[in-house]
């Protein structure tokens, strides 16, 4: 069966039509954070009290009852944090008290540092007796019953911090699709002149694992008997299975063909972009996908962020990798006919595009933090927006160095 090439946006369009019956649970807060770690709210947290929750002091100092014309203050007691001042304070008195600590109403709080340090009594310099300096406010942060985290955000340090922060015992998260990855090819982790090393397994295994979604990888010889076995096995497990090469139009290209024998039913075949076109979607009667990556690691880098990405976010709230507006920091022309996906690297004032060799070409993705979409036959001038994507489990700026630069002239990391 041979299916028409696709727009990207027809492509997207159909992946983005699936019917997908996601799954959600319940993760203690006090599960392991890899347990945690990546995974997509379902629900969104919201506070269960005040924060903060009482007036609190925010610098170590004095906390003083104001009198009109006083600069010299009686100390009466010492508040640290996790403590409650008992009784009151008397116009003209002064506490010590502590970052954190509880600050008792209708006082002032004066950093150590302008004062004399005091210990029964203490003088402060008097610019800065001022009323209700130095305090945060019960609530300034958020009032009880706010929504601090949204619904279909990825977890990480800080909003896990959040969520503790808010009183959240458990939370309310998207369960992950299963993925098998099987990567394909005779000449893949073979020994000998021609052989090429298995870097797409390792590619993509990181990316579900940044995702914080299961993965299982396999590898399949270019033989009928083997690709069966291996995908078969591969269905029994996994709601993607996501197959690298052999899905161009090859005599050793056999897996949209076994796709087919073993009931997957094709949605699209080849799509008008560049990297990644001979992309191949497919969908089983009980609901697996299948998903066929070319063979290129840079091919392999863009359909992944691409298509395999959303198609993970399809089962966790439609979650899917969010691209940025971007300037150019020097003029780029692309004369292509296909929708162009660019590795591209994050500088001081935008991102710049990265001189590359071709799909093949992975150094150069390594050098970068992301990928820039390019339509065909357009040129941009420095400083005019395009679409970044960044790479799902990058951190920017920390790349691979490009050959043949020196990476004493700042071009690693």
């Amino acid at each position: 069966m041979l299916f028409g090439m696709l727009s990207f946006e027809e492509a997207q369009a159909l992946l983005s039509a699936q019917i997908v019956e996601g799954r959600v649970e319940s993760v203690p807060m006090s599960a392991s954070l890899q347990e945690l770690m990546g995974r997509i709210l379902a629900q969104p947290v919201t506070t269960e009290s005040d924060q903060p929750s009482f007036d609190r002091a925010t610098m170590d100092g004095y906390a003083v009852h104001l009198k009109e014309g006083a600069t010299r203050f009686k100390v009466v007691d010492t508040v640290i944090a996790g403590q409650q001042l008992a009784g009151s304070i008397e116009p003209g008195q002064a506490i010590r008290i502590m970052t954190g600590a509880p600050c008792p109403s209708g006082l002032t709080v004066v950093p150590v540092e302008r004062t004399d340090g005091g210990d029964d009594e203490v003088e402060i310099e008097a610019a800065f007796l001022l009323p209700e300096k130095n305090i945060a406010w019960r609530g300034q942060d958020a009032k009880r019953g706010d929504r601090v985290i949204g619904a279909g955000c990825r977890l990480g340090p800080t909003t896990l911090s959040a969520a503790a922060m808010a009183g959240m015992e458990a939370l309310v998260c998207h369960v992950p699709p299963r993925i098998a990855v099987v990567t394909t090819g005779d000449e893949i982790g073979s020994t000998g002149p021609a052989s090429v090393r298995n870097s797409n397994g390792p590619l993509l295994g990181a990316l579900c694992s940044a995702l914080a979604v299961p993965v299982e990888r396999r590898h399949a010889l270019d033989k009928e008997d083997h690709l069966r076995q291996v995908l078969h096995e591969s269905m029994g497990a996994a709601d993607i299975v996501v197959t690298v090469g052999g899905v161009s139009m090859g005599t050793r290209d056999l897996v949209p063909g076994m796709a087919r024998e073993l009931g997957f039913e094709p949605i699209f075949h080849h799509v008008a972009m560049k990297p990644g076109k001979p992309l191949f979607f497919a969908r089983h009667p009980d609901g697996t996908f299948f998903i066929g990556l070319p063979g290129n690691p840079v091919s392999v880098l863009v359909t992944a962020h691409l298509f395999l990405a959303p198609l993970i976010g399809r089962f966790m709230g439609d979650w899917r990798p969010r691209s940025f507006a971007m300037p150019l920091v020097r003029d780029h022309a692309y004369p292509g006919k296909r929708r162009l996906f660019l590795p591209a690297r994050l500088e001081d004032g935008g991102v710049g595009t990265i001189d590359w060799n071709g799909s093949g070409d992975f150094y150069a993705a390594a050098y970068a933090d992301g990928l820039i979409d390019l339509e065909p036959s357009s040129s941009w001038k420095a400083g005019d927006p395009v679409r970044f994507l960044p790479f799902l489990g990058h951190t920017p700026g920390e790349t691979g160095l490009r050959p043949g630069y020196d990476a004493t002239e700042g071009d690693c990391c």
